[in-house]
């Protein structure tokens, strides 16, 4: 039974009553590769080459000896069991339904949805006649592990390896789709990647504010602590109450090793929370599983995991936080970790701080991205990503001006995860500074006095607030502020935009065309502002995320010398800086944590919840009191804060003499736009949920206790 102080009326709940009925009606699955395997007879596994793959980039052959670990051979179900699972995937947010909160383990999944046990030796003896070592299958069916040199990579798969430099960097990657015999068809998806292209981490190191700054400079620089978190997001009633993430844990999914467990522990004592705080505990793990996990070490990423350790311990500041890595394979190391770690006792959240636009990853990583995340739901994870920080332009990330249209990331758009999106504070561009923050620090550093209204982060030079903020005519055209000047020529800014190549090949590389088309639009995502696009839309909610155009940004403890940083001191002004939905994500993982310890529950996918909630709140035509705008005003009552001024838009410009989704009218950079011909700037906000917010931020305190009450009335239904 469950007992828990928030919950006791409920301590009388009969836990067994989905799982008999999940036992009750398992079925062995049938053999479904029922021809001769012949090697002369293929198919070609389309939409599985990068975009980078060019004859341009061409550094000629791989050394055929050259050995690849890690190979992830996707599988997939029968129609009738991936049907029947989706939907079971469904029943399992769904009140009514007696398989709510019936979580299966990754075993159950696959003896009730997975291939048969002899198709997987059919596939595996096939494997091992080509010259590969097959390592294992996940419990749950849908992916084989194998490793082999490139020689037979090239023989089996029909897909050379060859080396490529893309903009100065090595990687290796196949030169043409692979091929497969026709035989496997009914059980193999394909091959998840044969090349070493890695996601990007969504973190923004602190900004020049540039001109912004030369009207801003009474407004000062707002480096933000717990206590600023804890203030702005209002946790501290909910902090005081005892709920504080304890005997909860969140993991940080990564692909290398944090560099210093002591910045975290400085992070925490430095600014208040250890000593207030005392059960919270960090762990460095490279779980074992049925993928291959070797210790990464330090890598390049290491800031990303001291942002995500750090600032999930701020939202949830008595949890056990895991920093979960592996090193990269062919696949990206933090998804071997997760799938791992979903084979033993699964943890319950997670965070993940990458990404990379669904267009590149290609179609079969894309399957393997969503079936990893549905795996995870139904075993009652809540997986909670990053939704970018490039705006609509996933595919232009880290770039000064978008050039392939409007695409999301594939990290972040499936059905089964909470995409999180950027804000930034508005108290500048909106016309009310120096009532928000105080001059000097309080305790803990604090320096946030109260909720702050809130915009879209973006700090392009396209950006409409910016723009008219500093007295220029128009966003584009030849005397926009972007062509006079060449100032804030960049897409850094939170990201949404519709689902569009999850599924597909494209015809244009990195660009979403073709037959691409993205993941249908859930169910549970209908709230007033969605649009009725039939694709899933991100991000779902948003925090904090700005890097300090407008003076605002997170302080982190990093103190790693190869990436020019210096050990934290005791002036946390002095720390590195940093944006990103890399850090909002975390946040909301922690929030998640408090969720979960004051309903005495997970709650795999929340996203039904929080869009329940959301329509409880904004109902038809939203709710004008908890508009963001008006900051320290806004009612005491909100569960979330709607942002309703500003955009994301991002300065574009052709490519090869081509617009994609760029509306130009004079100059070098246009704004991207949903068209070339009109300006539909990608995207604005509106009311209740859009693209550059979600369904907006919330009041931490207000969403826990309105989520208690919502499981008080929704576990009795069962």
């Amino acid at each position: 039974m469950i007992c828990c102080r928030r919950l006791s009326a409920l301590c009388a709940l009969p836990l067994m009553l989905g799982f008999a009925a999940i036992s009750s009606s398992q079925t062995s699955a049938s053999s479904r590769i029922t021809q001769v395997i012949n090697n002369n007879q293929r198919i070609v596994l389309s939409g599985n080459t990068r975009p980078e793959a060019t004859a341009a980039n061409d550094a000629g052959p791989v050394d055929a000896s050259m050995n690849l670990a890690g190979l992830q051979l996707v599988l997939k179900r029968s129609p009738q069991a991936q049907s029947a699972f989706d939907q079971y995937v469904v029943d399992l947010t769904n009140p009514k339904s007696p398989n709510f909160h019936q979580w299966l383990t990754n075993q159950q999944i696959g003896e009730k949805y997975g291939p048969s046990a002899a198709d997987v030796t059919k596939i595996s003896d096939w494997l091992e006649a080509q010259g590969f070592a097959v390592h294992g299958v996940s419990p749950d069916g849908m992916t084989l592990e194998f490793s082999g040199s490139a020689s037979a990579v090239a023989a089996a798969f029909h897909a050379p390896l060859h080396n490529l430099v893309v903009n100065g960097a090595s990687h290796f990657g196949n030169m043409n789709d692979p091929q497969m015999p026709a035989a496997l068809a009914p059980v193999v998806g394909g091959i998840a990647k044969l090349n070493n292209f890695q996601p990007h981490s969504m973190a923004r190191v602190r900004a020049n504010k540039s001109a912004i700054a030369k009207g801003n400079a009474g407004a000062g620089e707002n480096y933000l602590g717990a206590a600023d978190l804890a203030t702005i997001y209002n946790f501290k009633p909910i902090f005081a109450s005892g709920i504080t993430g304890k005997g909860q844990t969140i993991v940080l999914i990564e692909d290398t090793d944090q560099y210093s467990v002591g910045d975290w522990s400085v992070f925490r004592k430095i600014l208040g929370l250890s000593r207030s705080y005392p059960y919270a505990t960090l762990t460095q793990v490279h779980p074992a599983g049925s993928n291959t996990c070797s210790p990464p070490g330090v890598n390049g990423d290491d800031g990303e995991a001291a942002i995500d350790i750090e600032w999930a311990s701020a939202a949830a500041p008595n949890a056990a936080i895991v920093n979960a890595a592996c090193a990269d394979t062919t696949q990206f190391g933090g998804f071997l970790a997760l799938a791992n770690l979903l084979q033993g006792t699964p943890p319950k959240i997670v965070s993940i701080s990458y990404g990379e636009a669904e267009a590149e990853l290609g179609a079969t990583e894309n399957v393997y991205i969503n079936n990893l995340y549905q795996t995870a739901a139904a075993q009652g994870v809540s997986v909670f990503v990053s939704s970018g920080d490039e705006g609509a332009a996933s595919a232009d990330a880290n770039q000064a001006t978008a050039t392939h249209g409007i695409g999301v990331s594939g990290f972040t758009s499936t059905p089964y995860n909470i995409s999180v999106g950027g804000t930034d504070f508005g108290f500048a561009p909106l016309g009310t500074p120096g009532t928000y923050f105080s001059s000097s620090n309080g305790p803990n550093f604090q320096t946030a006095l109260s909720y702050v209204p809130e915009i879209p982060w973006n700090d392009s030079c396209t950006s409409s607030l910016i723009v008219n903020y500093l007295g220029y005519p128009s966003t584009t055209g030849p005397d926009s502020f972007c062509n006079l000047t060449g100032e804030l020529v960049t897409t850094a800014s939170g990201s949404g935009g519709p689902s569009g190549c999850a599924t597909g090949v494209p015809t244009t590389s990195h660009v979403v065309s073709g037959t691409c088309a993205g993941y249908a639009k859930p169910s549970w995502q209908s709230l007033v502002g969605v649009p009725a696009d039939g694709v899933r839309d991100i991000p779902d909610v948003s925090l904090f995320a700005a890097n300090g155009v407008w003076g605002s940004y997170y302080t982190v403890c990093y103190s790693d010398p190869a990436a020019g940083e210096t050990p934290c001191g005791p002036d946390p002004a002095a720390w590195a800086g940093y944006g990103g939905t890399s850090i909002s994500s975390p946040i909301w993982a922690g929030i998640q944590a408090l969720v979960n310890q004051s309903t005495g529950l997970s709650w795999g996918n929340s996203n039904p919840v929080l869009y329940t909630l959301a329509n409880s709140e904004y109902g038809g035509s939203g709710d004008s009191g908890c508009n963001s705008s008006l900051g320290n005003a806004v009612g005491g009552n909100c569960v979330f804060y709607d942002i309703t001024q500003g955009d994301m838009a991002v300065d574009c410009a052709a490519l090869r003499r081509t617009l994609y989704n760029c509306f130009n009218d004079g100059g070098t950079y246009g704004v991207l736009s949903t068209s070339n011909s009109t300006k539909n700037p990608a995207y604005g906000t509106n009311v209740g949920w859009d693209f550059a917010t979600g369904i907006g931020t919330t009041n931490a305190s207000n969403l826990v206790n309105a989520w208690t009450t919502y499981a008080t009335t929704a576990v009795r239904r069962y």
